[in-house]
């Protein structure tokens, strides 16, 4: 079988020269598209070759035109179509000299398609897609639906395409990513959960304020004792109690300024010098603890 036909001179049925000299615009275009499909033809083009024999045939019906675009669909493996051409080029060629050579390859391509079809059939149309974590009992969802918790005991099937996956776990980073899995081919997964990052502030020990408020708990106590001691003498020897008086009042004063001192450094020392950073980890135990 030829791998097209072409038209010949003494036979203008054969091709797009078909057309009546009243309609030579028509035929010269037809003859263009006839030529474009040939050469995509010889370019292994058969998608672009049926497409310009296609136009052609629009212009100036032929039934070698049909030959060769069943020629275009049975390259392309599209058998049944390729057997409807051929069928049409059979119909519409008056006395074709290779009919029973055709017709027999008609039963072939029969056959062909129809074991085409059982393959189809017989193909799986899921994968299996196998996940791994570095922590179990991570959750984890498929496509944004829950599939339970890792490990997965085994394999699962999944429907081959593209799907989101998510796996999250109280205190890491969540995992996203999406897989690709084949059909009858087994995809292997693995999410690496990260702990979450926190910081905690770090503050001075406010030591100067510690020392500020014992010598106002001091001063306070002389205080108190002078005034005990002016108020035993008031009555024996009244300048020295009045004296005696008047250094507990100036250390009643001291311990006032210094409990305000002390508060003031108290707010000073203790204001934030910097973070630590802190992360969550596990033991094997799955107590968790902090890890500086």
């Amino acid at each position: 079988m030829p791998a097209y036909a072409q038209p010949s001179d003494d036979a203008p049925e054969s091709g797009p020269d078909a057309a009546s000299p009243e309609n030579l615009d028509a035929t010269r275009q037809a003859r263009e598209h006839f030529m474009a499909g040939i050469a995509h033809f010889r370019e292994h083009q058969y998608r672009e070759a049926i497409q310009s024999f296609e136009l052609a045939a629009r212009l100036v019906p032929s039934a070698d035109l049909q030959y060769n675009i069943a020629r275009a669909h049975e390259e392309l493996s599209e058998y049944d179509l390729a057997i409807e051409r051929y069928q049409a080029y059979l119909r519409d060629r008056v006395d074709p000299p290779d009919r029973e050579q055709l017709e027999a390859h008609i039963v072939s391509l029969r056959e062909r398609a129809e074991a085409e079809r059982q393959r189809a059939r017989s193909q799986p149309t899921t994968g299996t897609l196998r996940l791994t974590t570095n922590y179990d009992g991570s959750e984890v969802q498929l496509d944004g639906e829950s599939t339970g918790a890792s490990p997965w005991a085994g394999p699962r099937d999944v429907e081959a395409g593209r799907h989101a996956l998510w796996v999250t776990r109280e205190g890491y980073i969540p995992f996203r990513s999406e897989v690709s899995v084949e059909r009858g081919v087994s995809t292997a997964a693995y999410a690496d959960l990260a702990p979450e990052t926190r910081y905690v502030a770090q503050r001075n020990d406010p030591i100067f304020s510690w020392i500020v408020w014992g010598l106002g708990v001091a001063a306070l106590g002389v205080s108190i004792g002078l005034g005990v001691e002016a108020a035993s003498q008031q009555a024996s020897n009244l300048d020295n109690a009045r004296t005696l008086a008047a250094f507990s009042d100036g250390m009643l004063g001291a311990t006032i300024g210094l409990g305000v001192g002390g508060l003031i450094l108290w707010f000073v020392e203790g204001r934030t010098v910097g973070t630590e950073r802190v992360s969550v980890e596990e033991d094997e135990s799955g107590v968790r603890g902090p890890e500086r």
